[in-house]
C-alpha cells in the first residue's frame, strides 16, 4: 500500500519541482538585471531608458483621438487684469469761454459770455419783448449773459483689446481640465491666473501665472505636435547613444539644461544660459581640462567690437565694474584716449575677479576653437526664466559650485579647499586629472529622473551644426574667427601710440598716463581666454 502511495506520489512531485525550477530560472535573470545594471551601468544604458520612455510617451500620444482644441494664439503676455471691460471717458462738447486762450478758468467758476455790440446799428427790438426774454432769441448788447457749467464727462465701457485671447485662454485652460466650464471669462482673474498656475506646474515651467511665449506654445501644442517633437528627439538620441560616453556632461540647447552623468549614473541635472538666436551655442564634442577658481574674463572680440566698443566712443568708460583697459598692451585710463581714433584690435578689456565678474567664480575649461566654454554668472535672475537664451554663446551654470565640487573631487580639492580659494580672492587654475568630456546637443524632448517626458520646442530657427574639439595640429582659427584658448601675453608697449587728431582735445599720451604694462590675465596665474560669454 505504501509502495503504491509513493509510486503514485512521485509524478505529481516531481511535475511540481520541473515547474519551480522552470520559474526560479526565468525569473533569475530578471533579478540579476538591476544588480548588472547598477554594476556595470553605462552612458549608452541612460540614453536608452530615455529613448524608451519618449517613444511611449509618444505612441501615447499618437494614440490619442483628435478633437477640436482652441489656441490662445500670438501676442503680448497675458496677466491678472487683462481683458474684460475698461472704462473708457468719451469726449465732451468744446465749451465758449471768455477765458484767453491758453488759460484755464478759476476752479468753480461758470463761464460767461459778452455778447458785443454789432458794428452797425440795427433795428429796434420789439417793444413788448423784456431784455433777454428766453422767447425773443435776442439779448440786449453788451448784457452779460451766464453759460450754464457743462454735464460731467460720459464714461462708457467697452471690451479690451486682449479679452478676446483671455477668452480663448478660458476655453483651453477648460479643454485641458484645469478650469471648471463656469469659470470661463475674458478677465484674467484669480481663478484664470490659479488656473495658469497649475498649467505652468504639469508642464515643469516657471509658476508666475503669466501667459508669455513659452506658456503660449505648450498651451497650443497638439498631442500631434507633441509627438513629433519627441519622435525627432530619439531620432538624435540614436544617433548620439552609441559613442556616448559613461562619464559625461550634456549641454541640450532646446532645454536649456545641463546634465551630468558619472560612470553611467545621472548625477544631477541644472538649468542654464546658453547662446541667445543672434549668437548661438555651437553643437560641440568637447571635454573639460581645467577649473579656474576666482577667473578674470577678457572681454571677446564679438562683444567688444558689437557692445563695448560703441560704449567706449560715447561714454568714455567700459561700462564694466572693476575692468582694465589696455591700449597696445598698456594698461591705460579710458577717459583721457579718444577711441575714435583706435581700431578694435589694439583694445583689450580684463575684468577683474569677483563677484561682480561676468563669469561668475568658476570657469570650466574647455579645448574647442569657437571660444565656447562653461562658467558661473553674476546675474543669476536669468535662471528664473522659461527661456534663457541670452548669452553670446557660452553657457552659464545655475550653481557652478556644485559643478565645481563635482569636477575637482578627483583632483583631491574638496568644498573646504574650494572655499579658501574663494575667499582668497586669488585666481587658480587646477587641471583635471582625467579630462571629463562634454557634448552639446539638440534634443527637443527630455526625461526627468520621475520619468515625466517633457518637451522643448526649437530656441533657434535652423539647428546649430556639429563642432568637434580641434586637435593639437589643427590650424590656427581664420582672421575674423575667436582664436582657441590660449594664454593671452600683453603686446609690446609702444613709445608713442596714436591719439586724437590736431582738432581735438590732446588726450594724455599712453606715456604719461599709462602705468607699467601689467597681464592681467597671468595676474595670480590665471589665464585670461579671449572667448564669448
Amino acid at each position: 500500500m505504501l509502495t503504491t502511495i509513493r509510486t503514485c506520489a512521485r509524478p505529481a512531485l516531481g511535475s511540481r519541482l520541473a515547474a519551480c525550477l522552470l520559474a526560479g530560472l526565468l525569473a533569475l535573470p530578471a533579478q540579476a538585471a538591476p544588480s548588472t545594471a547598477s554594476g556595470t551601468s553605462t552612458g549608452r544604458d541612460v540614453v536608452g531608458t530615455w529613448i524608451a520612455r519618449i517613444d511611449q510617451r509618444a505612441a501615447e500620444l499618437e494614440a490619442m483621438p483628435r478633437v477640436q482644441q482652441t489656441r490662445v494664439g500670438y501676442g503680448s503676455v497675458l496677466k491678472k487684469g487683462d481683458g474684460g471691460m475698461v472704462d473708457v471717458v468719451a469726449p465732451g462738447p468744446v465749451r465758449p469761454s471768455d477765458v484767453p486762450e491758453g488759460t484755464a478758468p478759476a476752479a468753480g467758476t461758470a463761464p460767461t459770455v459778452v455778447v458785443t455790440p454789432p458794428a452797425e446799428p440795427v433795428p429796434q427790438a420789439d417793444p413788448s419783448a423784456t431784455p433777454g426774454n428766453a422767447l425773443s432769441g435776442t439779448a440786449t448788447p453788451g448784457t452779460v449773459v451766464e453759460v450754464l457749467p457743462p454735464p460731467p464727462a460720459l464714461t462708457i465701457q467697452v471690451r479690451a483689446r486682449a479679452a478676446d485671447r483671455v477668452g480663448r485662454l478660458s476655453t483651453r485652460l477648460i479643454e485641458l481640465g484645469f478650469l471648471n466650464q463656469e469659470q470661463w471669462t475674458e478677465s484674467f482673474d484669480d481663478n484664470l491666473e490659479t488656473a495658469v498656475r497649475a498649467f505652468q506646474l504639469s508642464e515643469g515651467l516657471m509658476q508666475d501665472g503669466k501667459v508669455g511665449e513659452v506658456t503660449r506654445q505648450a498651451l497650443d501644442r497638439t498631442p500631434k505636435e507633441a509627438a513629433k517633437l519627441m519622435r525627432g528627439a530619439t531620432a538624435s538620441m540614436r544617433a548620439f547613444q552609441a559613442s556616448v560616453p559613461d562619464t559625461v556632461i550634456l549641454v541640450n540647447l532646446p532645454s536649456q539644461t545641463v546634465s551630468y552623468i558619472e560612470r553611467g549614473k545621472l548625477n544631477f541635472t541644472m538649468r542654464a544660459v546658453v547662446g541667445r538666436p543672434s549668437r548661438q551655442t555651437p553643437l560641440l564634442q568637447d571635454r573639460v581640462t581645467s577649473v579656474t577658481i576666482n577667473p578674470t574674463w577678457t572681454v571677446p572680440p564679438t562683444v567688444l567690437v558689437e557692445d563695448k566698443l560703441p560704449v567706449l566712443r560715447k561714454k568714455g568708460n567700459t561700462g564694466i565694474k572693476d575692468a582694465v583697459v589696455y591700449l597696445d598692451g598698456v594698461e591705460v585710463v579710458p577717459e583721457s584716449i579718444n577711441w575714435w581714433q583706435v581700431t578694435p584690435e589694439r583694445i583689450r578689456i580684463v575684468q577683474k575677479p569677483g563677484d561682480d565678474n561676468a563669469l561668475g567664480r568658476f570657469r570650466f575649461n574647455l579645448t574647442n576653437g569657437d571660444g565656447i566654454f562653461l562658467h558661473g554668472t553674476n546675474d543669476p535672475r536669468l535662471f528664473e526664466r522659461d527661456l534663457r537664451a541670452a548669452s553670446s554663446g557660452c553657457v552659464r551654470l545655475a550653481d557652478a559650485r556644485m559643478v565645481a565640487e563635482t569636477l575637482l573631487r578627483p583632483a583631491k580639492l574638496d568644498s573646504a579647499a574650494i572655499e579658501r580659494q574663494l575667499d582668497s580672492g586669488k585666481t587658480k587654475t587646477v587641471s583635471l586629472p582625467n579630462a571629463v568630456p562634454v557634448r552639446f546637443v539638440y534634443w527637443t524632448s527630455t526625461v526627468e529622473t520621475d520619468g515625466t517626458v517633457r518637451v522643448h520646442p526649437g530656441i533657434y530657427d535652423d539647428v546649430p551644426t556639429s563642432s568637434s574639439a580641434p586637435s593639437a595640429t589643427q590650424a590656427p582659427a581664420a582672421a575674423g574667427t575667436v582664436s582657441a584658448p590660449r594664454r593671452v601675453e600683453p603686446k609690446p608697449v609702444r613709445p608713442t601710440p596714436a591719439v586724437a587728431p590736431q582738432a581735438a582735445p590732446a588726450p594724455a599720451q599712453p606715456s604719461s598716463t599709462a602705468t607699467p604694462a601689467r597681464a592681467a590675465d597671468t595676474r595670480n596665474g590665471a589665464e585670461a581666454v579671449r572667448t564669448a560669454m
